[in-house]
Formats: structure tokens, sequence, C-alpha cells
């Protein structure tokens, strides 16, 4: 692997991971019939991490160089993933209790 892809597997990466985060969200849909409008409140959460994800990535890749020693770690975005997936397994166990 050369280091020129780099870049670009890892904003694939993080667009794998907004995606994953907007389906999970979505999943929570399936008890709209009996827990109703509350289980709205995981699929907004989720759908505006998956935005902010893909929104600093976009920015991060088009503003960047590709060379390795520029480039940003990311720690806010993965702080940000640990947070919204954190949040959702908040909302999974609250949905697994009440319901």
């Amino acid at each position: 692997m050369s280091l020129e892809t780099q870049p670009e597997r890892t904003r694939l990466a993080w667009g794998r991971t907004a995606l994953s985060l907007l389906i999970v969200g979505a999943l929570f849909l399936r008890w709209a019939p009996t827990a109703g409008p509350l289980v709205l409140a995981p699929v907004v959460v989720s759908a505006a991490f998956a935005f902010a994800i893909s929104t600093a990535q976009r920015k991060r890749y088009t503003t960047q160089t590709l060379e390795r020693e520029n480039a940003d770690r990311a720690v806010a975005s993965i702080i940000l993933t640990t947070a919204g997936v954190a949040v959702l397994a908040i909302f999974a166990l609250i949905a697994v209790a009440t319901i």
C-alpha cells in the first residue's frame, strides 16, 4: 500500500462510519409503532453525528495537503464518533428496557 492512497482510504473509512451511524439510527424506527415519537430522538441524533462527521471530513480532505507530515490526526472527529456511538448505545439500552 502506498502513502499516496492513505488519505483516500481514510476518507472512505470515515464515510463508512457516517453511513453506519445513519443505518443504526434508522434501526430505531422499527420501534415507532410502540414507542411513538420518542423513537425519533436517536434517529435525529445519529443523523446529526453523521452529518458532522461527513462535513468535517469533506473540509479536512479538500483543504489538507496529502503529505503525511501535515496530516490532521482527526482527534475531534474520533471524539465525536465515540460520543455518537455512546449516545446511541444509551438510547438502545433505554429502548430495550422500556419496550
